[in-house]
Parts: structure tokens; C-alpha cells; sequence
């Protein structure tokens, strides 16, 4: 009986603990995404997901990130603008593996991972 008091203490505290480290690091709502479409403007986005982590303008497309770090690896989503409006986004994972063991926050490793250019974005950019 003691022993499945233990055992039941220690994943009480084990589940706080993570909930807590976790809270340290960047939690942004990017399981909301399935709400974005293709045309939407900025300010549509950001009514639901918030400002991005991050956000880069490189050859007439503009690209924001969204990120939640996790235990098992880092949830990314990141949203490509031309002339203002969304015309790609794309989910991504980043693990230890992906960035050789570092840990932090999800911010620190935007662009890694499985993280890949969509056509219809690489078009544009070679336009220009």
C-alpha cells in the first residue's frame, strides 16, 4: 500500500513540475491554426493567434512564426504573407535530436527542425 502511495505522489509531483518548467517558456496558441485561410489579412491572424514570436521580409513575402515548446519537442507553425494577405502556412517539429541536445525555448530554434519552404512561397521569391 505505501508503494502505490509513492508511486502516485511521484507522478502528482512529476505532472507539476512539468507544468511548471514548462510555463517558463513560449506557450502561444498554435493548435488555433485550423482557423486560418488563404486570403485572410494580418490583423485577422494575429485576432486569433496573437503577435508571432517572430517575423522576417525576405524577397516580397513575409513570414511569422508561431511556437510552443514542449517536452518532447517543439510545435512551430509558420505563416507566409504576400501583398498582406496569408497564402501558405506550414507545421513543423523540432526535437533535441534536430538541434544536437540544446533545450530552451521554442523561439531560439524557428527554422530548424523538418521545417521546409513551401513551393507556392519559393515561386514567389524567385521572382524577384
Amino acid at each position: 500500500m505505501n508503494i502505490r502511495l509513492i508511486v502516485v505522489l511521484l507522478f502528482i509531483l512529476s505532472s507539476c513540475s512539468t507544468t511548471k518548467i514548462l510555463s517558463k517558456y513560449t506557450q502561444q496558441p498554435i493548435e488555433q491554426s485550423y482557423k486560418l485561410n488563404n486570403g485572410m489579412s494580418k490583423e485577422e491572424v494575429v485576432s486569433i493567434l496573437g503577435q508571432p514570436i517572430k517575423s522576417d521580409f525576405y524577397k516580397n513575402v513575409d513570414e511569422w512564426f508561431y511556437c510552443k515548446t514542449g517536452i518532447r519537442g517543439d510545435q512551430h507553425l509558420a505563416l507566409f504573407f504576400y501583398d498582406g494577405k496569408l497564402i501558405a502556412k506550414k507545421n513543423y517539429v523540432v526535437t533535441a535530436q534536430d538541434v544536437y541536445g540544446a533545450y530552451g525555448s521554442c523561439e531560439l530554434f524557428i527554422k530548424r527542425g523538418s521545417y521546409r519552404e513551401p513551393d507556392e512561397v519559393r515561386e514567389i521569391r524567385l521572382k524577384y
